[in-house]
């Protein structure tokens, strides 16, 4: 049953709070490791706590390697610090309220192995520690494939929504997070192509649009038009706000995105 919006405007100062604890690991870690991408992941920090903390996405925290659990692909894979961040903030909330009250109902599948905590933002792109793209694996199997460069985690997410599909599991969603920067690859051509023709129903992209990137020129100045521009043409069902680091903006074009009509 899916959220009432109302519920979630009601949630919003926990999500606000939530949200500025990410933006402060994001900037610890790379203060620390002086490396990694901040632009990207601050920008998708808002829209990040809402869709995991709302129910837009069907996930359990304790446990992120649930069978029909909802898929979570960051395309990405560079902005790997905004998950993270978030993952360093619920993982560390669980860990007290299981200490303080021993309910097993706070405790996560696979214990310290599988837990990310705040101390673990410190070894940033280091030997054995949080790698710098995303890998499914250890403490971050929430992610569910494995990405990096531009573009390189749209295939992955048109394929396990049309697997999805075809196994008679069609409610379970694949959940794309990707950057305007990120979309310039033709991989999103071809799978936006796909996904349409295939009526990939199950696929959410969510897009992180600022018209800025890590050059001097803003990406609007080389690529024509907006993220309405590059999916309604493809058939898609397009929502979005003008300020995605607004959560009262976000929140409503999240829920409109995954529970309106589709």
């Amino acid at each position: 049953m899916a959220p009432k919006l109302e519920q979630w405007m009601q949630e919003l100062p926990y999500w606000e709070r939530t949200a500025d604890l990410v933006d402060q690991c994001i900037d610890i870690m790379l203060n620390h490791r002086q490396s990694g991408h901040p632009g990207g992941s601050r920008s998708k920090v808002q829209l990040t706590v809402a869709s995991f903390l709302g129910g837009a996405m069907r996930w359990d925290v304790r446990d992120p390697s649930l069978r029909f659990a909802d898929r979570f692909v960051l395309v990405a894979g560079h902005c790997t610090p905004v998950i993270y961040g978030m993952l360093a903030v619920l993982h560390e909330a669980m860990r007290l309220r299981h200490e303080r009250t021993g309910d097993q109902r706070f405790a996560l599948k696979g214990g310290r192995e599988r837990m990310l905590l705040p101390h673990d933002l410190l070894d940033l792109r280091r030997h054995h520690g949080l790698p710098g793209h995303a890998e499914m694996e250890g403490k971050t199997l929430v992610f569910k494939a494995n990405t990096g460069p531009s573009g390189h985690g749209m295939p992955p997410a048109v394929g396990q929504a049309l697997a999805l599909k075809h196994a008679g599991a069609g409610e379970v969603k694949v959940f794309a997070f990707e950057g305007e920067g990120g979309h310039t690859a033709g991989a999103h051509h071809e799978c936006k192509n796909s996904a349409w023709g295939l009526g990939l129903s199950n696929l959410v992209v969510c897009l992180d649009w600022n018209n800025f990137g890590i050059d001097d020129n803003a990406v609007g100045s080389v690529v024509h038009g907006t993220p309405e521009d590059w999916y309604k043409p493809y058939g898609w069902k397009v929502v979005g706000c003008e300020d995605g680091g607004d959560m009262k903006k976000v929140a409503p074009a999240l829920h409109e995105a995954v529970f309106g009509a589709n």
